[in-house]
């Protein structure tokens, strides 16, 4: 039973240093965080120790111009090659192509720490900074009233795919859409990732026959959702019309992790 009891224990102690080890993940739509690790969680002054980012793509757009800024630590650390680390571009997954998997890369930096008379801890943290992009492809159907009354066809939205990504994109069109000069039709934008969008601005094309949008660029209310009203031109329709609307947003994307060094006093 004693050993049983002293085994619980140091199940708990390693358990509890490999959370310290391995810091912080993220989840959710485009590039995640899998590994935030040290190769050790408490070291001797002027001692290396290697730190390990893990980046993976799991949403539906190439991951570029992907950037890993390290702080945290006091400007008398030793960084080997600095504090900052680009990344290769990552691929999405293609499920359709047998790829279940999106890209991924891994870079290290290599820490010393600095001497000091009392153990201290230090706090450590990294801002991924990755540009993304996501697509909403929509069919939108309008008739005209004499048509609607006789067939009462299905109008409005009729299909909508959207491609993953940390912001969603949603679009609305009146449930009765009938042919005249024009239709009114609504994209929200959301976050929905672990992180923000940069100055929380959204850069937006629209494509299609007739659309015209109030502008190009919208911001997030509080790094979370935003708006914007188009219309489409249905005018000359004497029984239904199909239009496709396609919305595309470009973002830079920013997202963090963290972890904790505790550096051992200096020998008397």
């Amino acid at each position: 039973m004693k050993e049983l009891k002293m085994f619980a224990l140091l199940f708990v102690v390693v358990l509890i240093a490999g959370c310290t080890l391995f810091g912080t993940t993220s989840s959710g739509v485009g590039v995640t965080i899998k590994s935030f690790s040290l190769s050790d969680s408490t070291i001797e002054p002027n001692t290396p120790v290697l730190l390990s980012l893990v980046l993976q793509n799991s949403g539906g757009a190439r991951a570029t111009g992907i950037h890993a800024e390290l702080g945290g630590l006091t400007q008398d650390w030793n960084i080997d090659g600095g504090r900052g680390r680009n990344f290769a571009d990552l691929d999405p997954p293609d499920p359709a192509r047998g790829i279940s998997a999106g890209g991924s890369d891994e870079q290290d930096w290599t820490l010393s720490a600095p001497g000091l008379s009392s153990q201290f801890n230090y706090p450590l943290s990294v801002q991924i900074s990755y540009n993304y992009e996501t697509t909403s492809d929509n069919l939108i159907r309008a008739t005209s009233f004499d048509y609607y009354k006789i067939n009462k066809p299905t109008t409005g939205v009729v299909e909508s795919k959207t491609t993953a990504g940390p912001i969603s994109v949603t679009v609305r069109a009146p449930n009765s859409v009938f042919a005249g000069s024009s239709v009114p039709v609504y994209f929200e934008f959301h976050n929905t990732g672990s992180g923000r969008v940069k100055d929380d601005t959204l850069n937006i094309g629209i494509s299609g026959s007739g659309v015209s949008c109030q502008k190009s660029s919208i911001k997030l209310i509080e790094g979370k959702d935003g708006y914007l009203r188009c219309d489409a031109s249905t005018s000359g329709v004497t029984t239904y019309i199909d239009f496709r609307v396609s919305v595309h947003t470009a973002y830079t994307y920013l997202i963090t992790a963290s972890n904790s060094i505790t550096v051992q006093p200096k020998p008397a």
